[in-house]
């Protein structure tokens, strides 16, 4: 199903709604619910995942999906550039206030658990998707297959792979659909699994 939103690149000006709707759309995350122990999660994963958001928003390679009537924020995708996916750690300690807001003593201890994904990650050239989330009003009416599109249609036309990773099960059918493929589950220590995803470029048909 087509949506009817419009996508454009994200601007700074847009944070503070884009960080509300992706707290709401990872309200019932496997990972966020296990980084912040506090309830409800929403308004600390809002500021965790706001801040990580900020990291990449230069890049331009972050784009949210926007109501056409009124302009409201109805999802956001965070992507990593090639080669550029990594945040380096001092980034996360200009933020060090926030995030311990966010996640408290206990969860700060649990992020650092985290880094165990980072190990994973692919080293080969690829765009990595490392956020998407739809507000949950809106979802299962298409928008995240619009989020998706700009930068699969890249891949597609640069020939770069694609790299997630999926915290929830049920997930995994639905990025299947965009030719996404699970290379190996992994489990967090005394967290929960997720899944690693991979994207081969399609070829257009000659």
């Amino acid at each position: 199903m087509a949506a009817n939103v419009n996508i454009r690149l994200a601007t700074d000006a847009d944070l503070p709604e884009l960080s509300q709707v992706l707290g709401r759309a990872f309200a019932d995350d496997p990972v966020m619910e296990f980084v912040i122990s506090s309830h409800p999660v929403a308004p600390r994963a809002a500021i965790l995942l706001g801040t990580i958001t900020s990291l990449h928003i230069s890049d331009r390679s972050v784009f949210v999906a926007t109501d056409p009537t009124s302009g409201a924020i109805l999802g956001a995708a965070v992507w990593g550039l090639p080669g550029h996916w990594r945040v380096p750690t001092t980034a996360y300690v200009r933020h060090a206030r926030k995030l311990l807001k966010a996640v408290g003593l206990r969860g700060i201890t649990k992020i650092s658990v985290l880094s165990a994904i980072e190990r994973q990650h692919p080293t080969e050239p690829h765009h990595y998707l490392a956020i998407i989330g739809t507000d949950p009003e809106h979802q299962g009416k298409g928008i995240g297959a619009a989020l998706l599109a700009p930068v699969l249609d890249l891949c597609d036309e640069e020939g770069l792979p694609a790299y997630l990773e999926s915290s929830k099960d049920s997930n995994v059918p639905y990025y299947r659909r965009f030719a996404f493929e699970v290379t190996t589950p992994f489990t967090l220590k005394g967290g929960p699994t997720l899944h690693f995803m991979w994207r081969d470029p399609e070829v257009p048909p000659s």
